[in-house]
């Protein structure tokens, strides 16, 4: 019976000894790419004196210059001085953007689990532009997952915003 009882306990320690050295790298033949990869120095560029050129680091990014959050490009912020948020109740989104030509509002909000936001433009004057917001809370007595995400909400009008004042409503 001991002996068995060593045995297994050889046969296992051989095989976890052997299932770690397939792991690191350990007793693969030379030259099969299981070795580290030694970092290069810098090298001088030889058409400008004293520039260096760096050899290291992960190729530059597909996405430079494409945010993936906030304002996009071509997006103007609209002044603090251009909204009337007075009668919009707290905890309500207040963060508005115009496209360039001025022809559409894009209403920037965080909605997540059950809670879910709209808008639509109402009335439309000389003087204001009129936004209806509603927010539509999280059922009660039901379960909701803890999450956040951006959206944004656009909002076409019949003439360009110009120097119009827009008023944020509950609606």
């Amino acid at each position: 019976m001991r002996t068995t009882v060593k045995l297994l306990g050889a046969g296992l320690l051989l095989l976890a000894a052997t299932a770690c050295a397939a792991n690191s790298g350990a007793g693969a033949p030379a030259g099969t790419g299981s070795a580290p990869e030694t970092p290069t120095a810098p090298t001088t560029s030889a058409s400008v004196p004293g520039t260096v050129t760096p050899t290291l680091g992960p190729p530059p990014s597909q996405t430079v210059g494409r945010p993936t959050q906030g304002i996009a490009p071509g997006d103007d912020v609209i002044a603090e001085t251009q909204v009337d948020a007075r009668e919009l109740p707290e905890g309500y989104p207040r963060s508005l953007t115009r496209s360039l030509d001025g022809q559409t509002l894009v209403l920037q909000a965080e909605e997540g689990g059950c809670r879910r936001i709209s808008a639509h433009v109402g009335e439309q004057t000389a003087q204001q532009v009129v936004v209806l917001i509603a927010v539509q809370p999280a059922p009660k007595g039901r379960m909701c997952p803890d999450y956040l995400r951006e959206i944004k909400l656009p909002l076409a009008l019949a003439a360009p915003l110009g120097t119009r004042t827009v008023v944020l409503r509950q609606g």
